[in-house]
């Protein structure tokens, strides 16, 4: 899965050290000590094509390349894109559904979503034999 961002495609990747930025991210803080907590608002803030989450899903998943978007202006940049071409939410189910194929975060996919996943696979292999 890639973003747009001045002219280059950059790979959004969901490895370890991204979820724990997102959970950090998206988690709770209470006097100041941060309780993590925010991989169990991932999917539900995808889902909604919650601008916040998604900037912050970006910027986690595309800090490897050293040309991402790192500040709001560049997210902004990045977001209006997305808003324009494809919309918050199908953005946010893209996520989802590329969540799903890793073992790591199968677990945070709802079942309803593996298995439409499962019924297209099925769909798929039904018309190609």
């Amino acid at each position: 899965m890639h973003i747009n961002f001045n002219g280059r495609e950059i790979e959004l990747s969901f490895g370890l050290r991204t979820l724990t930025e997102i959970d950090k991210a998206l988690g709770f803080e209470i006097e100041g000590a941060n309780l993590g907590e925010g991989l169990e608002m991932l999917v539900p803030k995808l889902q909604s094509g919650n601008i916040i989450g998604l900037s912050k899903v970006i910027k986690a998943a595309s800090s490897h390349d050293k040309k991402a978007p790192k500040t709001y202006e560049d997210l902004e940049q990045v977001l209006d894109s997305i808003a324009e071409n494809e919309g918050f939410e199908a953005f946010g189910e893209q996520i989802i559904e590329e969540l799903g194929k890793r073992p790591m975060t199968r677990n945070l996919v709802p079942d309803e979503t593996k298995e439409k996943e499962a019924g297209q696979t099925i769909q798929a292999v039904k018309e190609e034999g």
